[in-house]
């Protein structure tokens, strides 16, 4: 009988030393998983500081094309006003070219008939 004492005893003092083993792994574990929620925590906002970054550079983004095209637009009708203006300058130095042959033919005729006379 003793002997099933002195087993039961072990046997109990092995439980406990299992059981404290056990209740420590259990605060550690516990002790990683807050410090693992702070890092998640941290992390989201970190997500959040870069999703709203993110987001302004977007809008940044958006406003310079905008601002781009409407440069563009601008100097578009500038090479368009630009191009007509050269045509009608081109227009009028032909036609200022065709007046001035006449003139020269109307000048030759008039030499010619002072000469006749």
């Amino acid at each position: 009988m003793l002997f099933l004492l002195q087993r039961l005893r072990d046997i109990s003092h092995n439980k406990s030393a299992e059981m404290t083993w056990l209740y420590s792994q259990v605060r550690r574990l516990g002790q990683h998983n807050a410090s693992l929620v702070l890092r998640s925590v941290d992390a989201n906002t970190r997500v959040s500081d870069l999703e709203a970054c993110q987001q302004a550079l977007e809008e940044e983004l958006a406003w310079t094309a905008g601002e781009r095209d409407v440069q563009r637009a601008a100097a578009e009708q500038k090479a368009q006003e630009a191009e007509a203006q050269t045509a009608k300058l081109q227009r009028t130095r032909m036609a200022f070219e065709l007046k001035e042959a006449e003139l020269q033919c109307k000048e030759a005729e008039l030499h010619d008939k002072e000469a006749e006379l």
